[in-house]
């Protein structure tokens, strides 16, 4: 009878502790943000993370904690697939660098602050003397445009009526090499990824300053995700903008 009455008691335990909101070992709550495969988004440098993204968690870690949460920042860089998966299925995951879209808003929370904007640029080689103003120069002056496979950026350009894409590109290492190579004239992407990539770049490459579209970007969570986190997530980042501090961040990078 006693043998029981302890197993019983074991399984309600257990039961009221999977109702309880995840918390870390000092009694506070604990949120968990995940690190994409994507520079200078995120940066490991000396086995620090900086970055766009990397700085804005460091700086939201400061201000959550001061509410009462404290935010794991993740360490191994993950793909952009399974971080969305994660967020999707998880209370306490969120994800900074979302560019928006009816299908995300159907399995995703977005921050009420966006916290920071990326535009559309083309790179091409140093001695590309083509600069085109517009989609329209685009199409009319029939110059194929690289863009990367599977991406938003490369789904919107093949939107634009007459623009040739070649999308048949599957790594931003492979778009830089034709690029220098003078296989491919332009590459479209955004320039928070190109203006890293082509001053790091082995071969002599510059961005285009012709911006083609401008689309924020956000941080997103799961919609099961506690109000005990949602609430000082957004409140730390409606301050953050308020104080200026995002655009200080952004500063760095854009």
């Amino acid at each position: 009878m006693m043998l029981k009455l302890r197993a019983l008691l074991s399984i309600s335990t257990l039961c009221l502790l999977l109702l309880v909101p995840v918390t870390n070992h000092a009694g506070g709550h604990q949120m968990i943000a995940l690190v994409q495969d994507s520079k200078p988004k995120y940066l490991f440098e000396n086995g620090e993370l900086t970055g766009l993204c990397g700085d804005l968690y460091r700086a939201l870690a400061t201000h959550l904690e001061e509410k009462g949460v404290v935010l794991e920042i993740g360490q191994v860089a993950l793909p952009i697939k399974r971080i969305l998966k994660q967020v999707e299925s998880s209370a306490n995951k969120i994800y900074c660098g979302a560019g928006r879209n009816a299908n995300r808003e159907k399995r995703f929370v977005y921050a009420a602050t966006p916290v920071y904007e990326v535009s559309n640029v083309v790179a091409a080689h140093v001695d590309e003397p083509y600069l085109p103003n517009s989609f329209d120069d685009l199409a009319s002056d029939k110059v194929p445009v690289g863009a990367l496979f599977g991406t938003s950026s490369a789904s919107f350009l093949k939107k634009q009526p007459g623009v040739e894409v070649v999308e048949q590109i599957y790594s931003l290492d492979e778009a830089l090499k034709l690029l220098g190579l003078k296989r491919l004239r332009l590459f479209y992407y955004h320039d928070l990824g190109l203006n890293y990539l082509t001053k790091n770049s082995e071969y002599s490459l510059k961005v285009l300053p012709t911006k083609f579209r401008s689309t924020p970007q956000w941080i997103i969570y799961g919609k099961t995700m506690p109000s005990e986190l949602s609430g000082p997530l957004e409140e730390v980042l409606a301050e953050m903008e308020r104080n200026g501090q995002l655009q200080r961040i952004i500063s760095n990078y854009l």
